[in-house]
């Protein structure tokens, strides 16, 4: 205990000084410690779960743009279906129409060419009928005398026998 003296240091003082140092260490434990530990347990744990959300923010994020690009793709590939089955639907119509034409034509033709050949002969029979009317004119005046329709009739039809027109 001298040798604390000597340092200048009293026993009694000493001892007081580390009881007021652990009453302060108490104090300071029980009133400041513990609240700034518990705070920064809080603090860490708020980090911690912010952390969680972020990652787990940032992994629907890169779900939500995977899902986006799947239908952005899905998309552009149902649009370039419906583009060819209209491409097809508007060949196919633009065929049958090409077709329903060609039949339409077709069968312009085919009655023009009826009509024609109707016409051709109505103008045959006529200009026959004609002739032989003609004829029988001629010779009527030739041999200068009328002998009735009857034998108009009789001698046309037997000069077109023989004229085989």
């Amino acid at each position: 205990m001298e040798a604390l003296q000597k340092l200048g240091i009293d026993f009694k003082v000493l001892i007081a000084q580390i009881i007021n140092f652990g009453i302060l260490f108490l104090i300071l434990r029980h009133y400041l410690y513990r609240p700034i530990i518990k705070a920064l347990d809080n603090r860490k744990n708020r980090i911690k779960e912010s952390l969680e959300k972020a990652a787990d923010i940032e992994k629907k994020y890169a779900d939500a743009t995977e899902e986006y690009n799947s239908r952005v793709l899905k998309a552009n590939q149902e649009a370039v279906q419906i583009i060819e089955e209209a491409r097809v639907h508007a060949e196919k119509t633009r065929k049958g129409i090409l077709d329903k034409a060609e039949e339409e034509a077709d069968t312009i033709k085919k009655n023009a060419t009826k009509d024609i050949e109707i016409e051709r002969n109505a103008l045959y029979a006529d200009v026959k009928k004609s002739a032989g009317k003609l004829a029988i004119f001629i010779i009527t005046k030739v041999l200068k005398q009328d002998q009735g329709e009857e034998f108009y009739r009789k001698n046309v039809e037997k000069a077109l026998d023989e004229i085989n027109i």
